[in-house]
């Protein structure tokens, strides 16, 4: 062999050993990376943090109801319609705005007498049905945003007319502003992880992919709850009614791309 061919040959083999080395490299570098991709297919680390705010509330809320019963429908409904306005008056004249009194019931149920034709208690002959007098039941949805006016006016309520007050609660109007101080507690908290992650891990963390917020859920401390029947009393007599606190929660969930 000459020496022009033995120095082919000896480059066709050096070339071929670094094209076998760049393919067995390759073949592991792929191997490797599929090996990440088994443990975290998508490369994408997610946290989950949520932030609380406790707040007082703003609002009460509550139920106010004038039931009526008597033999005359016209004078039912006179006669309710009477009671309810002076309730309206009661409520505006102690600072309840007219948009914060709204009407979510009105109901006129005749009552019926199923014995009416019975001479005797052992008569059992089947009677029909005889409609002896009406129950009216009127009730309006009330706001109360001053706060020291809520005892007075609870405690006014029967001797305005009302017969029934219910489903006292309390809530916040607007409650972003605490929302968003729930979600900067969440945030902060999920940014502290990522570090700490990073840090301890030696993992990258990149750009981040997405953001979700679950939903926030009010919880109510001391909200009182009553449900208060009674004829009107000769004095009004206030309410003792504590609004509490609510506490304000919100969950993030914060994905990140890992390098």
């Amino acid at each position: 062999m000459d020496k022009n061919n033995q120095n082919l040959l000896i480059k066709t083999i050096v070339a071929f050993l670094i094209i076998l080395s760049l393919g067995v490299l390759s073949w592991a570098y792929y191997n490797w990376r599929s090996s990440l991709n088994l443990t975290n297919k998508d490369r994408v680390i997610s946290f989950t943090a949520e932030g609380k705010v406790v707040a007082k509330p703003d609002v009460a809320l509550l139920t106010v109801s004038v039931v009526t019963q008597g033999e005359d429908a016209s004078k039912v409904q006179a006669e309710n319609n009477t009671k309810m306005n002076n309730v309206i008056k009661f409520l505006k004249d102690n600072g309840v705005k007219e948009d914060d009194i709204k009407t979510n019931a009105y109901s006129l149920d005749p009552q019926y007498d199923y014995n009416w034709c019975h001479k005797s208690p052992k008569d059992f002959t089947p009677c029909s049905p005889k409609i002896v007098s009406y129950n009216l039941t009127q009730s309006v949805a009330v706001k109360i945003r001053d706060f020291n006016k809520i005892n007075t006016i609870i405690g006014g309520l029967t001797n305005a007319g009302a017969n029934t007050i219910s489903n006292i609660t309390f809530t916040i109007d607007d409650p972003e502003n605490y929302k968003n101080e729930a979600r900067i507690q969440a945030l902060n908290k999920i940014k502290e992880r990522a570090q700490l992650l990073s840090k301890e891990t030696g993992i990258n963390l990149g750009r981040i992919l997405s953001i979700t917020e679950g939903s926030y859920t009010p919880l109510y401390y001391n909200s009182m709850k009553a449900n208060v029947s009674a004829n009107a009393a000769p004095e009004s007599v206030a309410a003792p009614i504590e609004s509490g606190t609510q506490e304000i929660s919100v969950t993030m969930t914060v994905s990140y791309e890992i390098k």
